[in-house]
């Protein structure tokens, strides 16, 4: 049975125009905001450091990393901003990690890729008050998700470039392989079973997914290679390097049957020289990368991620009580801040109405949902 391939990773690092906080107040401005969440610390939830940021909500982690001094994370992003230009040229002010739940779904209406980058870019560049200039490639992890593997699958029929393999057992039962080392930084393939894995991270929502597909979901294996940007650097694909986001995303087919076929490939050992072993029938089926799918955003709205809303919808809430007072039991709290968004609204040109309107359109595209 054919499988659904996917990238379950992408990450890039991308350069804006004016990104300087001493002379872009738009940019000055958000970073107040952050530090405001950020030296929160640790003693608060994440409903505290909770951050709206207009498409996307966020928790604002109270440390930063080597290179970004903000990090922020929501269930579909992550993304770190540098409070200074480094004086490297090479490294670029931001850094975004598109999560495994934006990568496998059709939110904002947006399945491809492409499609979803230059929505993130364009949110980007309204949140920072900047022009993007360009991107380079950090990580991209490929997958292609099997209810087929055979039944003797093993490491030792994998037949590549790779000098190290392992094996994982769950109960005595293999659950997974890994090709190749991950100490290299540059490029490896794991194979596990991803029944399993979902059930200890929640990622419930992956049923769905596999259901729509067809898929026997107990018996769904999970081929992924993880490339790092230093084997895009290193490698030549369709006799060109991969820098730029960009080139990777126009890439993809070229670079999984890279993989497929020249890095590394699954045989039956049936002669006696290890090199003429006979390409297996099971890897024909991953040869071709075609994108998979994407579950709706009608899906979407009955996944998990719903509970996120709840937390810091209710720290708004309280902290809007203690500010403007009103019960909750008899409904005064809720005039108040009836009148307060009506002056909002009016202060702004934003109708509440209106704004409703294009966010279910956001959430249902399809118009699958009742009015």
């Amino acid at each position: 049975m054919a499988g659904l391939f996917n990238a379950d990773w992408f990450s890039f690092t991308a350069d804006f125009d004016g990104y300087d906080a001493y002379v872009n107040n738009r940019l000055a401005l958000l970073f107040d905001m952050l530090d405001a969440k950020r030296e929160l610390g640790d003693d608060v939830g994440d409903d505290e450091r909770f951050v709206n940021l207009g498409m996307f909500h966020f928790v604002v982690m109270p440390n930063g990393s080597r290179s970004y001094y903000y990090i922020l994370h929501s269930d579909d992003l992550q993304i770190k901003l540098a409070r200074h230009r480094s004086r490297l040229k090479t490294t670029y002010p931001v850094y975004v990690h598109f999560k495994s739940h934006f990568l496998w779904s059709s939110l904002y209406g947006l399945s491809d890729l492409k499609d979803k980058f230059a929505l993130i870019i364009e949110w980007l560049e309204d949140l920072l008050g900047c022009t993007y200039i360009g991107s380079k490639i950090n990580r991209v992890d490929l997958c292609y998700h099997t209810d087929d593997v055979p039944a003797d699958f093993t490491a030792d029929c994998f037949v590549g470039r790779h000098t190290v393999d392992r094996t994982y057992r769950t109960h005595r039962l293999l659950s997974g392989v890994e090709i190749g080392s991950r100490k290299s930084q540059k490029l490896f393939l794991r194979a596990y079973n991803k029944y399993l894995e979902i059930r200890q991270s929640k990622k419930h929502w992956f049923m769905d997914i596999w259901l729509n597909a067809g898929l026997n979901v107990l018996k769904v294996w999970n081929i992924e290679f993880q490339i790092d940007r230093e084997f895009f650097t290193g490698t030549s694909i369709d006799d060109r390097i991969l820098d730029t986001a960009e080139d990777v995303m126009d890439a993809i087919p070229s670079i999984w049957n890279y993989l497929t076929t020249e890095w590394v490939t699954y045989r039956v050992p049936d002669n006696a020289r290890r090199t003429r072993w006979s390409l297996h029938p099971w890897w024909q089926s991953l040869k071709r990368f075609e994108e998979c799918k994407k579950i709706t955003r009608q899906k979407q709205v009955e996944l998990p991620t719903l509970d996120a809303i709840a937390p810091p919808l209710v720290g708004y809430m309280t902290t809007a009580a203690a500010r403007i007072g009103g019960s909750l039991e008899d409904g005064s709290f809720f005039k108040k801040l009836y009148a307060l968004t009506k002056e909002y609204g009016v202060a702004y040109n934003k109708d509440f109405e209106e704004v409703v309107r294009n966010k279910k359109k956001l959430l249902d595209p399809e118009g699958i949902s009742s009015a």
